[in-house]
Protein backbone atom coordinates (compact mmCIF):
# COMPACT_ATOMS: atom_id res chain seq x y z
CA UNK A 1 0.00 0.00 0.00
CA UNK A 2 2.73 2.72 1.08
CA UNK A 3 4.20 1.53 -2.59
CA UNK A 4 1.62 2.55 -4.36
CA UNK A 5 1.07 5.85 -2.50
CA UNK A 6 4.20 6.67 -3.47
CA UNK A 7 4.06 6.05 -6.86
CA UNK A 8 0.69 8.03 -7.04
CA UNK A 9 2.38 11.21 -5.49
CA UNK A 10 5.46 11.01 -7.61
CA UNK A 11 2.80 10.58 -10.69
CA UNK A 12 1.21 13.54 -9.80
CA UNK A 13 4.01 15.80 -8.35
CA UNK A 14 5.75 15.06 -11.70
CA UNK A 15 2.76 16.25 -13.53
CA UNK A 16 1.85 19.44 -11.53
CA UNK A 17 5.82 20.16 -12.28
CA UNK A 18 4.98 19.81 -15.80
CA UNK A 19 2.30 21.61 -15.97
CA UNK A 20 3.44 24.65 -13.77
CA UNK A 21 6.88 24.97 -15.79
CA UNK A 22 5.00 25.87 -18.92
CA UNK A 23 5.22 29.88 -20.35
CA UNK A 24 3.56 32.13 -22.45
CA UNK A 25 6.74 30.84 -25.03
CA UNK A 26 5.06 27.93 -26.44
CA UNK A 27 7.30 25.69 -24.95
CA UNK A 28 7.33 23.03 -22.09
CA UNK A 29 10.19 22.63 -19.67
CA UNK A 30 10.41 19.18 -21.61
CA UNK A 31 10.55 20.53 -24.84
CA UNK A 32 12.41 24.28 -24.52
CA UNK A 33 15.91 24.35 -26.09
CA UNK A 34 18.30 24.90 -23.82
CA UNK A 35 20.01 27.85 -26.34
CA UNK A 36 16.47 29.40 -27.94
CA UNK A 37 17.11 30.07 -31.28
CA UNK A 38 17.91 34.07 -32.12
CA UNK A 39 17.71 36.10 -34.99
CA UNK A 40 18.61 39.85 -33.83
CA UNK A 41 16.23 41.02 -31.56
CA UNK A 42 14.33 38.25 -32.67
CA UNK A 43 13.42 34.57 -30.49
CA UNK A 44 12.47 32.10 -32.69
CA UNK A 45 9.67 30.36 -31.20
CA UNK A 46 8.42 28.15 -34.04
CA UNK A 47 10.34 27.19 -37.52
CA UNK A 48 10.16 24.69 -40.29
CA UNK A 49 13.62 23.06 -41.36
CA UNK A 50 12.14 21.46 -44.20
CA UNK A 51 11.06 25.12 -46.06
CA UNK A 52 14.12 26.75 -44.42
CA UNK A 53 17.50 26.20 -43.93
CA UNK A 54 17.92 29.39 -41.30
CA UNK A 55 16.70 32.96 -40.24
CA UNK A 56 19.10 36.00 -40.09
CA UNK A 57 19.00 39.51 -38.82
CA UNK A 58 21.08 42.14 -40.50
CA UNK A 59 20.74 46.48 -40.67
CA UNK A 60 17.49 46.31 -39.70
CA UNK A 61 16.03 43.42 -41.72
CA UNK A 62 14.85 40.20 -40.92
CA UNK A 63 16.24 37.34 -43.78
CA UNK A 64 15.36 33.81 -44.51
CA UNK A 65 17.93 31.47 -46.49
CA UNK A 66 15.20 29.07 -48.22
CA UNK A 67 15.73 24.73 -48.60
CA UNK A 68 16.57 24.82 -52.24
CA UNK A 69 13.95 22.68 -53.46
CA UNK A 70 11.38 25.36 -51.61
CA UNK A 71 12.60 28.49 -53.86
CA UNK A 72 9.71 28.74 -55.80
CA UNK A 73 6.62 28.75 -52.94
CA UNK A 74 5.01 31.89 -52.41
CA UNK A 75 5.47 32.63 -48.58
CA UNK A 76 2.69 35.33 -46.48
CA UNK A 77 4.40 37.61 -43.60
CA UNK A 78 2.14 38.55 -40.73
CA UNK A 79 2.76 40.58 -38.10
CA UNK A 80 1.09 41.94 -34.50
CA UNK A 81 2.14 43.45 -31.39
CA UNK A 82 0.63 40.51 -29.10
CA UNK A 83 1.00 37.11 -30.00
CA UNK A 84 -2.44 36.04 -31.29
CA UNK A 85 -4.05 39.38 -31.14
CA UNK A 86 -5.14 41.39 -34.47
CA UNK A 87 -2.67 41.09 -37.51
CA UNK A 88 -0.96 44.78 -38.63
CA UNK A 89 -1.63 46.52 -41.28
CA UNK A 90 2.15 46.43 -43.83
CA UNK A 91 2.84 49.53 -46.41
CA UNK A 92 0.72 48.10 -48.83
CA UNK A 93 -2.36 48.27 -46.49
CA UNK A 94 -2.86 44.85 -46.27
CA UNK A 95 -2.67 42.65 -43.54
CA UNK A 96 -0.81 39.92 -45.43
CA UNK A 97 2.58 40.08 -47.38
CA UNK A 98 3.46 38.05 -49.85
CA UNK A 99 6.99 36.85 -50.80
CA UNK A 100 5.21 35.55 -54.45
CA UNK A 101 6.49 32.28 -56.10
CA UNK A 102 8.85 32.13 -58.71
CA UNK A 103 10.43 35.52 -57.76
CA UNK A 104 14.38 34.18 -58.36
CA UNK A 105 15.03 33.66 -55.52
CA UNK A 106 19.26 32.16 -55.02
CA UNK A 107 19.98 29.00 -53.71
CA UNK A 108 21.38 28.80 -50.01
CA UNK A 109 21.39 32.85 -50.29
CA UNK A 110 19.85 35.35 -47.51
CA UNK A 111 16.44 36.49 -49.49
CA UNK A 112 12.69 37.26 -48.55
CA UNK A 113 14.10 40.23 -45.98
CA UNK A 114 11.54 43.07 -44.55
CA UNK A 115 11.98 45.44 -41.94
CA UNK A 116 9.44 45.62 -39.09
CA UNK A 117 8.55 47.24 -35.66
CA UNK A 118 6.15 44.50 -34.70
CA UNK A 119 6.75 41.96 -31.52
CA UNK A 120 5.89 38.97 -33.37
CA UNK A 121 6.26 38.17 -37.13
CA UNK A 122 4.57 34.94 -39.00
CA UNK A 123 5.30 33.34 -41.88
CA UNK A 124 2.96 31.07 -43.47
CA UNK A 125 3.45 28.90 -47.32
CA UNK A 126 -0.34 28.29 -47.65
CA UNK A 127 -2.37 27.50 -44.21
CA UNK A 128 1.15 25.71 -42.66
CA UNK A 129 3.14 28.28 -40.40
CA UNK A 130 7.05 27.82 -40.79
CA UNK A 131 8.40 30.95 -38.48
CA UNK A 132 7.28 32.49 -35.89
CA UNK A 133 9.72 35.06 -34.13
CA UNK A 134 9.23 36.93 -30.89
CA UNK A 135 10.78 40.25 -30.71
CA UNK A 136 12.91 40.14 -27.17
CA UNK A 137 15.36 43.55 -27.78
CA UNK A 138 15.59 46.35 -29.37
Amino acid sequence: MKTRLLLTSLLVSAFAVALSASDDSGYSAASAPLNPMTAGPFEVLEIDMDFLQGVTYMNDRIYLKRQVNRRTDAITLRASMLNGEAYRKWFNGQHDLVSPAHAGHQANAWTDWVETTANYVEYWVGDKKILHLKRTGS
